[in-house]
């Protein structure tokens, strides 16, 4: 069955500030239409605002512009595509300031407050032209303060999905019963699980009894074109040599089986994990609360014949490939980039995951300029300064433009800690600062 298209709102009209409240109006009713409150509605009419007006002055005079809003259940999309000579995208960074009697101040300081409005963006080229994404999610109440349901042993269960109240209850026993540290960031939020689970980002399976007693779960998503990343199992006060983790994760891989995935990740597995049916990866270092490290090992089982691939990195990186696609019996070829003087963007991008809680933030490259090495290092003493120890930078090798932020990286003291096969269009590399 083929899934459901996407709600969406779609406006084409010229960059021409006679249409500025055309834009502004339609980004906000589309945005309450498709699922948002009013607060978040308002967010993306102030950020339409912004960057509308930043065309019409400066990007893209009186050409076309589409704004799209699409609904993804738990967020709204809004995407800009226009043809423009320059976007300066250097105001999407979370470093970036404007100071007051800099030539750009004017037209920055309005991209600098349509960044802060929205959760999330991507930015890229495509056939049409230029493509800005904005990203706001809705915003949902934490996890109550309440008392947790007894975990008690199941001594006859069924693995199934859960239904949205019983997903719940599963959502807040994960987050009570398990370190942080192997618990994804959207469970603080069980109605968010819920809306993640409905529209198809998570997957989610629990075991229970006939009684409705939930023992465990497992959870997994799409990480990348034909890679699949779970999380957990969870197994809640089951008897030692439970068959349970096993169970879970067999019924997994079933329902996944068919969909052309290569391979299974998981990044932060529980005590209860089985690593003996998969391969290790690496390992990334985390912190408590209280400065001690913990490692936790990243583990791969391959479902699918892997039938190779070419990857593009900087030389830098090649001795470290080399010797992991060795290890792991990756078919792949490496291929170098180069510069060779080609004209380049003045600024560079990056995007920021952070979560604040658990003291860590994921880089990953939103756009290449000639101040790569400028940016990355900037972000590196941002998080530094605020006391952030864990920060992790992604580099996609299926994107040639990604090797170029490699030197930078390993200037500001990134290492290269593991390769996950296919995690984004090619494998994804994942530095840690050391």
């Amino acid at each position: 069955m083929q899934p459901s298209p996407r709600p969406e709102a779609m406006l084409n009209v010229r960059a021409q500030a006679v249409f500025l409240p055309v834009a502004m109006s339609f980004a906000e009713t589309s945005a309450i239409a498709l699922g948002l409150g009013e607060l978040e509605a308002l967010s993306l009419r102030l950020a339409t605002e912004e960057i509308f007006s930043y065309l019409c002055r400066k990007a893209a005079p009186d050409r076309q512009v589409r704004i799209r809003l699409t609904s993804g259940g738990y967020y709204v999309a809004e995407e800009f595509v226009f043809q423009a000579e320059d976007f300066n995208m250097r105001a999407f960074n979370l470093t970036a300031s404007v100071k007051p009697g800099e030539d750009a101040a004017l037209e920055e300081t309005g991209l600098l407050i349509a960044s802060r409005m929205v959760d999330r963006f991507k930015f890229g080229e495509s056939n049409e032209g230029l493509r800005l994404k904005l990203i706001k999610e809705r915003v949902y109440p934490a996890a109550e303060d309440r008392q947790l349901p007894p975990a008690r042993p199941l001594e006859q269960y069924v693995v199934r999905s859960a239904e949205p109240e019983e997903l719940k209850v599963f959502v807040r026993m994960v987050a009570g019963y398990h370190n942080p540290h192997v618990v994804p960031r959207d469970f603080a939020y069980p109605g968010k699980v819920t809306d993640m689970v409905a529209s198809g980002e998570y997957r989610v399976l629990v075991v229970a009894d006939r009684a409705g007693h939930i023992g465990g779960g497992l959870v997994w998503r799409r990480e990348g074109a034909r890679l699949v990343e779970c999380f957990g199992p969870y197994v809640f006060n089951q008897p030692h040599g439970s068959a349970m983790a096993k169970e879970l994760l067999d019924a997994c891989i079933g329902a996944i089986a068919r969909s052309k995935v290569v391979g299974l990740i998981n990044r932060a597995p529980t005590p209860e994990f089985p690593t003996e049916y998969f391969e290790r990866l690496g390992s990334l270092v985390l912190c408590e609360t209280d400065g001690t490290e913990v490692e936790l090992e990243a583990y791969y089982r391959e479902l699918e014949e892997d039938l190779g691939s070419t990857v593009w990195t900087h030389p830098s990186l090649e001795a470290f490939l080399s010797a992991e696609y060795r290890r792991l019996v990756f078919p792949r070829e490496i291929r170098s980039v180069t510069d060779e003087g080609e004209t380049e963007w003045p600024c560079s991008v990056i995007s920021a995951e952070v979560d604040r809680g658990q003291r860590r933030v994921t880089l990953r490259p939103g756009w290449r300029g000639r101040d790569c090495g400028e940016v990355v290092a900037a972000h590196a003493e941002l998080f530094g300064a605020e006391g952030i120890p864990c920060i992790f930078f992604e580099v996609d090798l299926g994107k040639p433009w990604h090797a170029h932020f490699v030197p930078a990286l390993l200037k500001s003291r990134f290492q290269p800690r593991l390769v996950l096969p296919w995690g984004g269009k090619g494998d994804l590399v994942v530095f840690q600062r050391s």
